[in-house]
C-alpha cells in the first residue's frame, strides 16, 4: 500500500492509496474541503460532552472542519497509517490543532490502546455521546480494526451505563449507608492495616456462578493453605461443607447482601465493607469490621481514621473487588472459582448458591455472546459482560501477578491460567500459611487511637453541613436575583450578586468533609442537571445565559436539599450513638 498526495479540482492537495491494482481516495479528487463540510455535517445537535472519534486523519480536511465548532470537546484522532500520520501532523492547518490539550491523536499500533485513552479521558458524562467519523474505505482497508474499535466502543458505554444506572438505583442507598456506617467506621480498622500481609500466599475468590457446584468440596482443603474471600452468596455453600471463609466482603449497598447473610451473624471472621456497604449488615456484624474508602470519600475516612487512606479499585462485582483487595494484601497467584462470567447451562448462578431474587434477574437476558473456556461461545449479559472486562483490564494492568481460573467453566477471561481447581491447589497450595493467626495478630496489635474522638468527629462534620446548607439557600435567593437582573437591573447590582454567589461558594467548597458525606446523594440530581443543561457547541449568547442561570438554579436547590438531608441524619447519629459510643470508650480504657 502506497501513498499519493495529488492536486484536487479546486487547487488543494488530496490523499489516493495505491493497494495493487486498487486507486481509493481518502478525500474527493474534485473538492476535499467542500467534502469535509458535509461529512461533519451540522453540530447543533451536539453538546460539549460529545467524544468525537476520527477514524482515520488523512490530510487533516475532517479534522480541520470539525476544531473550527468543537473547539472544547475532546477529540481522539486515530490513523493507523503511520506513515500518513508522521505527514499530515507536520501540515500547518493541522499542526496547532493536533497540539490543542482537547486532541488526543494515536498512530499506528497505538490505535489499540483506544480502550485506555477512553478510560482515562472521560466520565459517566459522555455516556451515550460518542461520535464516530471514518475516512472512506477505512473500514474495509482496515476491517480487523475497525471491527474492533466499534465493539470496543460499545464495551466501553455498556461501562458507563452500568455506572449510569447504579447511580440512579443505588445513591441514595449508598449515602444511607455510609452515613449509617460512621460509627462503626470510627471504631473499625482501616484496609491500609493489612496491605502486604499475604505477600506471595495464594488466594481464593469463591464466585457464585453455575459451575461453583463442580469444584467446591475440593476447598476443603485449603484452609490453612490459602487465603479464601467469599461475598454473601458464597458464605452459605462454603458454611454448609465446613470450610470457612478468611473475609467476607461486603461491596453491594442493598438490603438483599444482609438478607443473604442474616442466618451467620454471629460468624468471628473479619467482614470487609465500603465504607458505604450495606449498613444493616455492618451494624449486625458480631466480627471484626475493615473499612475501604473510594477516591470520593478519601479526605473524609483521613478525617475518620486519623491517618491516610488507600483506595482500592474494586469493580461492580463482589468478585472484582474481592480480587482487588486480595491483590492489596499481597496474595499471589489469585484464584478464581465459580466465576462464569456468563450463563453456563442457561444459569445465571449456582444451584447451591443463596437464593436468587427478582431483582437479580432483571436486565440479566443473555443478549451477548462471548467464548468460553473451551473454545465456544455462550451467552452473556451486558452487566456480566462489563465484570469480564474489568477482569481483563486489571489482569493486564497487573502483569507481575498469576491469575489462575479454576472456574472449571464459563467465559475466557483473557490473562488468566485455566486449570482444574484440584491441579492448582497441587500446584500452588502446598504450605500451611495459617491466614487466621496472621489475621488475629493484626487486630490485636493495632492500637485504636482515634476512637475517642469519633463525637467530635460526627460533630465537626455537622457544623461543615450547616455551612453548606447556609450558604446553598443564601446563593439559592441571589441567583433567583440575577434571573430578575437578567429582566432589567442595573450592573452595579449584577457584580454585587456576583461578589456574594463567589464568596458562599468558596466557603461550600472549604467544607470538604461534608461535600463527600453528600457526594453520592447528590449525584443522580447532577447527573440530570449535566443532561438538561449540557451546552451547547453551538449556542446562542442569550440561551447559553439563561441555561446558567436555571442550572445554577437547580444546583444549589439540590445542594440545600442535601444538606438538610444530612443535617437531620448526622443529628441522629449523634444522639443515638452518644451514649453507645462512650460506653464503649470507657470499656476499651478499663
Amino acid at each position: 500500500m502506497t501513498i499519493q498526495i495529488e492536486t484536487s479540482k479546486s487547487g488543494v492537495p488530496t490523499a489516493k492509496l495505491q493497494i495493487g491494482e486498487k486507486e481509493l481516495y481518502l478525500h474527493s479528487k474534485y473538492d476535499p474541503v467542500k467534502e469535509a463540510v458535509r461529512n461533519i455535517g451540522s453540530l447543533e445537535e451536539y453538546g460539549l460532552n460529545t467524544v468525537f472519534i476520527l477514524l482515520g486523519l488523512g490530510l487533516g480536511y475532517n479534522l480541520y472542519e470539525l476544531s473550527k465548532y468543537a473547539r472544547e470537546n475532546l477529540i481522539i484522532i486515530l490513523e493507523p497509517n503511520e506513515e500518513l500520520y508522521l505527514y499530515s501532523k507536520e501540515l500547518e492547518h493541522i499542526k496547532p490543532i493536533i497540539e490543542n490539550e482537547n486532541v488526543i491523536s494515536l498512530a499506528g499500533n497505538a490505535c489499540f490502546n483506544i480502550y485506555e485513552i477512553l478510560k482515562q479521558n472521560t466520565s459517566i458524562e459522555n455516556y451515550n455521546h460518542f461520535k464516530l467519523y471514518t475516512l472512506p474505505y477505512y473500514d474495509k482497508i482496515y476491517a480487523d480494526f475497525y471491527s474492533q474499535l466499534l465493539s470496543i466502543i460499545h464495551s466501553y458505554n455498556l461501562e458507563l451505563q452500568v455506572q449510569v444506572n447504579a447511580i440512579e438505583k443505588l445513591s441514595s442507598q449508598i449515602s444511607r449507608n455510609l452515613a449509617e456506617n460512621l460509627p462503626y467506621i470510627i471504631e473499625g480498622y482501616s484496609i491500609i492495616s493489612f496491605k502486604e500481609i499475604f505477600k506471595d500466599c495464594p488466594a481464593v475468590i469463591v464466585s457464585a456462578g453455575p459451575s461453583l457446584e463442580k469444584n467446591i468440596d475440593e476447598l476443603k482443603d485449603v484452609q490453612d493453605k490459602a487465603v479464601i474471600f467469599a461475598g454473601v452468596r458464597t458464605l452459605k455453600p462454603l458454611l454448609d461443607r465446613g470450610i470457612i471463609p478468611h473475609f467476607l466482603c461486603n461491596i453491594d449497598p442493598q438490603d438483599i447482601t444482609y438478607e443473604l447473610a442474616k442466618d451467620h451473624m454471629d460468624l468471628s471472621i473479619p467482614v470487609i465493607s465500603l465504607v458505604h456497604g450495606n449498613h444493616i449488615l455492618v451494624e449486625e456484624w458480631k466480627g471484626k469490621k475493615i473499612f475501604i474508602p473510594d477516591d470520593k470519600l478519601k479526605n473524609l475516612v483521613e478525617y475518620i481514621f486519623g491517618e491516610r487512606q488507600d483506595t482500592i479499585e474494586v469493580g461492580g462485582s463482589v468478585a472484582n473487588s474481592s480480587t482487588a483487595i486480595a491483590t492489596y494484601m499481597g496474595c499471589n497467584p489469585l484464584i478464581l472459582v465459580g466465576q462464569d462470567l456468563a450463563f453456563t447451562d442457561q444459569k445465571h448462578h449456582s444451584d447451591i448458591a443463596s437464593k436468587v431474587c427478582e431483582e437479580d434477574q432483571k436486565g440479566s437476558s443473555g443478549d451477548l455472546l462471548v467464548e468460553d473456556i473451551y473454545g465456544n461461545r455462550i451467552p452473556t449479559s451486558s452487566q456480566l459482560y462489563y465484570y469480564l472486562n474489568w477482569f481483563e483490564n486489571y489482569i493486564k494492568d497487573h502483569s507481575n501477578n498469576t491469575f489462575i481460573d479454576a472456574t472449571e467453566g464459563g467465559a475466557k477471561i483473557k490473562g488468566t491460567k485455566i486449570m482444574t481447581l484440584k491441579d492448582t491447589i497441587i500446584k500452588y497450595c502446598d504450605q500451611h500459611i495459617n491466614p487466621k493467626d496472621k489475621i488475629k495478630l493484626i487486630m490485636e496489635n493495632k492500637e485504636n487511637n482515634v476512637y475517642y474522638k469519633g463525637i467530635e468527629k460526627l460533630k465537626n462534620v455537622l457544623k461543615e453541613l450547616r455551612v453548606i446548607k447556609k450558604c446553598s439557600k443564601s446563593n439559592l435567593e441571589w441567583s433567583l436575583e440575577l434571573k430578575r437582573y437578567y429582566e432589567g437591573k442595573s450592573r452595579e447590582k449584577f457584580n454585587k450578586i456576583l461578589y456574594q454567589l463567589d464568596r458562599n461558594d468558596e466557603a461550600i467548597n472549604k467544607a470538604v468533609l461534608a461535600n463527600e458525606l453528600l457526594f453520592y446523594y447528590k449525584q443522580p440530581g447532577l447527573l440530570q442537571i449535566a443532561q438538561e443543561f449540557e451546552p451547547k457547541i453551538i449556542e446562542k449568547e442569550e440561551n447559553a445565559y439563561q441555561r446558567i442561570l436555571e442550572k445554577n438554579e437547580k444546583l444549589y436547590k439540590l445542594q440545600y436539599n442535601a444538606a438538610v438531608h444530612f443535617e437531620k441524619t448526622i443529628e441522629t447519629l449523634i444522639e443515638e450513638n452518644e451514649i453507645k459510643l462512650l460506653t464503649a470508650f470507657i470499656k476499651i480504657q478499663s
